[in-house]
């Protein structure tokens, strides 16, 4: 017989379970702060210790999901230690590469986290921003701070920096030298 009563879970109750379950799930992701490194063409390669390789200087991982846009344009020249960035226009700038990049001694080579090798005397084209060097302590520490700063020539105190992702060197041109 059908008393007309109904035992179910009132929609009110309903709603206010569902809308805790949710907050839940979305509680336990990813904030905001805490987006995820883009994943890396190597990803399974691990990266090297240190900010320096040799001449190379090099920012920490994880890669960054969004980074600065400034045109870095330049051809690759290897001054003692100093490995220097000069610009069209005859600006000699340090370099900071992206993390994972290393120097092959034996080859004098810069050899990219995506094991692209960029040679001395190389045209590069990139994205990134110039900084000077008391930037760069605060990013990287005083030994990379000091190598920039002894690398820096004349009137520009400023150190060049690629953005720091995987593909950051969109050209790379041989066009000097052997």
């Amino acid at each position: 017989m059908i008393t007309g009563e109904y035992k179910g879970v009132s929609l009110g109750t309903l709603a206010v379970g569902l809308t805790v379950a949710v907050g839940l799930v979305v509680g336990l992701g990813v904030d905001d702060d805490e987006q995820p490194a883009p994943a890396s063409p190597t990803a399974d390669t691990a990266f090297p210790d240190g900010t320096i390789d040799g001449p190379v200087m090099r920012n920490l991982p994880p890669f960054d999901a969004v980074s600065d846009a400034a045109e870095i344009l330049g051809t690759l020249v290897l001054e003692g230690k100093c490995l220097l960035l000069v610009s069209p226009q005859g600006s000699r700038f340090p370099i900071v590469w992206p993390a994972g990049t290393t120097w092959d001694p034996e080859g004098r080579v810069v050899v990219l986290h995506s094991g692209e090798r960029v040679a001395i005397d190389s045209d590069i084209e990139s994205t990134g921003g110039y900084v000077d060097a008391e930037q760069v302590m605060r990013w990287l520490g005083d030994e990379v701070a000091t190598l920039a700063t002894s690398c820096a020539q004349g009137d520009v105190d400023e150190v060049a920096y690629l953005r720091n992702t995987p593909d950051a060197v969109q050209r790379v041109m041989m066009t000097h030298g052997s």
